[in-house]
């Protein structure tokens, strides 16, 4: 593998850290809104603002939420831990393409190469489930051979 999993769960550490300040930053942003239109404005039109503010607010809670948690689940994995078969925390290297089960942050770009981050509940971490080196495993009708596990 020309990435290795340590420099990889870094990434996804860093890119997760970098979603976190900004979607905070978007919640700030909103509070210090709400908090200037409480001064500034009365009536119908006060409350229709307040409302979408809260909205607003909630929407991104709920994203924050799912990030720490998508941290969280990063954070238990030791990426100095080598594995012997796919399982949650690896990183696979297959004939088609590398994988790092981890969180569901999608496709990443590391030193040049395209990693896929999933989750160990995504369909294709299923499909590799268990699977060693050599190993070939099926998803929508590609087959793939796993080349490395670390």
């Amino acid at each position: 593998m020309a990435v290795s999993k340590p420099v990889v769960h870094k990434a996804c550490r860093d890119y997760l850290e970098k979603k976190i300040e900004a979607l905070q930053a978007e919640l700030d942003a909103v509070r210090d809104s709400a908090i200037a239109e409480t001064k500034s404005s009365m009536g119908d039109k006060y409350e229709t603002g307040r409302e979408m503010m809260m909205q607003e607010r909630n929407r991104l809670g709920k994203q924050l939420d799912l990030l720490t948690d998508q941290r969280a689940t990063l954070d238990a994995i030791d990426p100095d831990k080598n594995c012997s078969e796919v399982k949650h925390g690896c990183m696979v290297a297959t004939d088609k393409s590398m994988f790092y089960l981890g969180a569901a942050l999608g496709q990443i770009e590391v030193k040049g190469k395209q990693i896929f981050v999933i989750s160990g509940n995504a369909p294709i971490s299923k499909a590799m489930e268990g699977k060693v080196e050599g190993e070939t495993f099926n998803f929508n009708g590609v087959s793939h051979t796993i080349n490395s596990i670390s």
